[in-house]
């Protein structure tokens, strides 16, 4: 395959929007969701780890202080 080629099939879809429209209804059923409140959930605002209760400062509190003290040569981002 050339990337000419690579390029013109990545730039289509590749089911079609019907086939697409009942997979989202399927998935809707599955989940005994509405169509519009699955739709909701997609337009929804994305979040992160940082919007849930989690331990990370704790984490670099400590990764900080055994780097200071030579223990951990690892670098946490």
């Amino acid at each position: 395959m050339t990337r000419e080629e690579a390029l013109d099939r990545v730039s289509r879809p590749e089911l079609s929007e019907e086939f697409l429209q009942k997979e989202f209804e399927y998935v809707a059923n599955k989940l005994d969701l509405t169509k519009e409140e699955l739709q909701q959930i997609f337009e929804g605002e994305n979040k992160t780890y940082k919007d849930y209760k989690n331990k990370m400062g704790i984490i670099k509190f400590g990764a900080q202080t055994m780097q200071k003290l030579g223990l951990e040569k690892r670098l946490f981002r």
